[in-house]
């Protein structure tokens, strides 16, 4: 219950804030220049923490670490017992509801035995508990930082005394645990590996991590997160599944035009469903759909009765884009997958023009991709 309210909040402030637009890249950039170059994983994790509180401000800052101090404490006395070992497992790979088809082909067939995690076991042995207390001793009044870097090694701790596996994977660029993970993985023996799962724009929430592998998908997210100032070392290009679908999947158009959601507000809702009701009415096909995690789904309906809305919990995303003649959002990772798999895609600038004239700043990957705005096609079809 204390993780799913954390998780809950976590959310809330994103959508709310929705800083990789509203938090000025100039001030990201100014601030990034401001930190020292870190010269371990441990204080990787922390510029990266820094970087974070920045989005949230003073006050909620001071907030979060007031409420992680009651939890940081009963996490740290928290007893576990460890079960019986059980099988062995060559990887394992925390999903957090991200399917396992984010993983790519090389790295799926490096390691025989695979394991998906999707509840969470937790262990706290001695030896983590004298490897936490150096992060206490380093970071004695950073609260937050302490409580989800805890929480984070006792689930890793589960995996590694239960399974004993070579390769932990994830999809945590964005997570300031990350290096301090990297570092608690290898004094473990074991390597620290994440995959990229979705779009990335300049975000110093992305920033300074280092795993022992990452896989990203083109040069440019390189590129991107090194200015980031994450460790250059890292980095391996290679599409998975997720971007490039397989041959097998085959194109049974049912609409015309389908717009996926993100993050958006409410009155940027209003907008997006006069766009798509306007589209229908001139006979096109229309489908919307909703962001698994953001959208709130009583606004969807409010505003989109007119319109096919999907189920995401029924129908898959691969299945959504390939029986759709065209693919809408402004900055989606859906727009690079429809591109990947030769589809067309619509680049969104009517809903929220002031956004949109931000993505060249952002070091939006699609811009310089073959495209459509949203605007040229209300006039190609008006």
């Amino acid at each position: 219950m204390k993780l799913d309210f954390l998780k809950k909040v976590a959310v809330k402030l994103e959508r709310k804030n929705n800083a990789v637009f509203t938090y000025p890249v100039k001030k990201q950039k100014e601030y990034l220049d401001k930190l020292k170059e870190p010269y371990n994983d441990v204080d990787r994790s922390y510029c990266q923490y820094c970087c974070q509180m920045q989005f949230n401000g003073r006050v909620m800052t001071i907030l979060l670490n007031v409420l992680s101090l009651p939890l940081l404490v009963y996490y740290y006395m928290k007893k576990t017992c460890l079960t019986v070992r059980q099988e062995k497992y060559d990887a394992v790979f925390f999903s957090e509801g991200i399917p396992e088809h984010v993983i790519p082909d090389s790295l799926r067939e490096e390691f025989a035995a695979w394991l998906t995690v999707g509840v969470h076991g937790e262990y706290f042995s001695k030896k983590d508990r004298k490897y936490f207390k150096h992060l206490i001793k380093k970071y004695p009044l950073s609260w937050h930082f302490l409580l989800k870097c805890l929480i984070k090694i006792r689930f890793y701790s589960y995996e590694i005394n239960i399974h004993s596996p070579k390769a932990i994977i994830v999809c945590g660029e964005y997570s300031f645990t990350s290096s301090v993970l990297t570092d608690y993985c290898a004094k473990n023996d074991v390597l620290h590996i994440n995959v990229m799962h979705g779009e990335k724009l300049f975000f110093m929430r992305d920033s300074f991590f280092r795993f022992d592998r990452c896989y990203v998908w083109d040069e440019h997210y390189v590129k991107l997160f090194t200015s980031l100032k994450a460790s250059e070392s890292q980095f391996i290009i290679e599409l998975p599944p997720s971007l490039k679908f397989s041959e097998t999947m085959k194109r049974n158009i049912e609409f015309d035009y389908t717009y996926y959601l993100a993050s958006e507000s409410e009155a940027v809702l209003q907008k997006i469903a006069e766009v798509l009701e306007a589209l229908k009415n001139k006979g096109y096909r229309i489908s919307l759909r909703p962001h698994p995690r953001y959208s709130d789904k009583q606004q969807v309906i409010k505003y989109f009765s007119a319109v096919n809305i999907e189920d995401v919990s029924v129908l898959s995303i691969e299945e959504s884009i390939m029986r759709t003649g065209h693919v809408v959002s402004l900055s989606s990772t859906v727009l690079n997958q429809a591109l990947h798999n030769s589809i067309p895609i619509v680049i969104d600038n009517v809903s929220n023009p002031e956004n949109y004239k931000k993505l060249g700043e952002l070091g939006y990957i699609c811009l310089n991709k073959e495209h459509e705005t949203l605007s040229q096609l209300i006039k190609r079809v008006s």
